[in-house]
């Protein structure tokens, strides 16, 4: 399995001008220890999904952390798993880390948090469940999350938000928003705060926003 996700993800990395280069279980930049990658599979279980676990190594002493759900078992799975990688993160990940920018495939941005100047890579916010939603929802979402960045502590780095909201017909959301991998209490703030529309199923949203700073 191992060989099946470091040959999928050096091929998607080729198809945009990027090389990556084999070390054990990590995948390297030519020539550079920094950014490197993994994938690993866990597959399905106890009736579960299987799970595909991206990490990026940013610096000697940053990681991101990314999951992946891949329906089915075995090379099934962990192959649907690496799609939804490069449907949903790869190209807000391949913008951040390698400076490969398309706007085609995510929304670009500037924007001041304190002091400091980022460019924003956003990513689509992809769906399971219903199948649409207005699209000032969306927006009024992206506005609210970029007002609590506005406000963040934020250093000179690289950061990651992730975003996770799921919403049944009844009940309770299910809402999860991680800044540099830990949960972030005005992000999720921010996302509560969208009047978000029921369905008559449930349906969830997920979404990964890199910050960079700007020249």
């Amino acid at each position: 399995m191992d060989r099946l996700i470091q040959n999928t993800l050096i091929d998607l990395f080729a198809e945009h001008q990027v090389g990556l280069e084999p070390d054990e279980d990590w995948l390297l930049t030519e020539g550079e220890d920094f950014p490197a990658l993994r994938g690993i599979w866990h597959d399905a279980a106890d009736g579960r999904r299987g799970r595909l676990d991206i990490d990026i190594v940013l610096d000697e002493e940053r990681t991101l952390e990314e999951s992946f759900g891949g329906e089915g078992t075995g090379k099934t799975g962990c192959r649907d798993a690496l799609d939804a990688f490069a449907r949903h993160d790869f190209h807000v990940v391949l913008a951040a880390c390698w400076h490969v920018v398309d706007r085609e495939k995510l929304g670009v941005r500037e924007l001041m948090a304190g002091t400091h100047r980022f460019t924003v890579y956003v990513g689509d916010f992809t769906r399971r469940g219903e199948s649409s939603l207005p699209d000032d929802v969306i927006e009024d979402a992206l506005s609210a999350i970029e007002a609590a960045i506005a406000t963040a502590p934020l250093t000179d780095d690289v950061h990651w938000i992730r975003v996770f909201y799921g919403l049944p017909p009844q009940g309770d959301a299910q809402v999860e928003v991680l800044l540099d991998n830990e949960p972030w209490a005005a992000g999720h703030k921010a996302v509560t705060s969208v009047d978000w529309p029921r369905a008559e199923s449930y349906y969830s949203l997920r979404n990964l926003i890199a910050l960079v700073p700007a020249d």
